[in-house]
Parts: C-alpha cells; sequence; structure tokens
C-alpha cells in the first residue's frame, strides 16, 4: 500500500478557494507563511503568504479562465494542475505543491 503525504485537504482547500475567486482572508487561512509558489508564469518561486496571495489574486482577476483540473498525491507532497487563459494565450501547469514543511491545516 502506498502512503501519501499529509495535508491532501489543504491542497483542496487552497483549489476550492481559486474556483471561489482568490479570496484574501480564504487564502490567509490555508496558506502557510512560508509558502512557495512555482509557477510557468515566472522565472522564480515566489516565497511567502503574502507575495504568493499578491500573484494569485493578480493572475485570477485579469484569467479569463483558471481552472484547477486534478490534485495529484505522492509519498512525499501534493501537486495541483491548472489550465489558465489569459486573452488568447493558454498555459497548463503545475503549481502549490504542498509538503508537511509548508502546509496548514484548513481551519
Amino acid at each position: 500500500m502506498t502512503a501519501f503525504a499529509e495535508h491532501r485537504a489543504t491542497v483542496e482547500s487552497f483549489v476550492d478557494c481559486m474556483h471561489r475567486g482568490a479570496d484574501t482572508d480564504a487564502l490567509a487561512r490555508v496558506l502557510a507563511e512560508n509558502v512557495v509558489l512555482t509557477s510557468p508564469l515566472s522565472d522564480e518561486p515566489l516565497t511567502g503568504r503574502e507575495a504568493v496571495t499578491e500573484a494569485v489574486q493578480g493572475v485570477s482577476t485579469v484569467a479569463a479562465d483558471l481552472t484547477y483540473k486534478e490534485v495529484l498525491s505522492g509519498e512525499t507532497h501534493h501537486a495541483a494542475f491548472f489550465r489558465l487563459q489569459i486573452e488568447d494565450t493558454e498555459v497548463d501547469g503545475w503549481t502549490i505543491s504542498c509538503s508537511t514543511r509548508t502546509a496548514r491545516s484548513p481551519k
């Protein structure tokens, strides 16, 4: 039997938050202070709740479509796969890799 990393519910809460418009308070309840966001939209990862919240909200306001398709779970982390469309550009990518070091349990 495969053991999966803790905190899948946290990643699922993040995805739900994104589908509801990335509200600042909801993101603060889900994201750890030391969260790291790796995105195909940036060369460097963003670190910290404030920086990640700002970036996520910026993207969600200009996106014609932002849909998280699935959450994959492994032994050490989880990752959410998304599709993003801004104007005529579509991007598929992975985000919010969550491990026990950077996750918060949803409240």
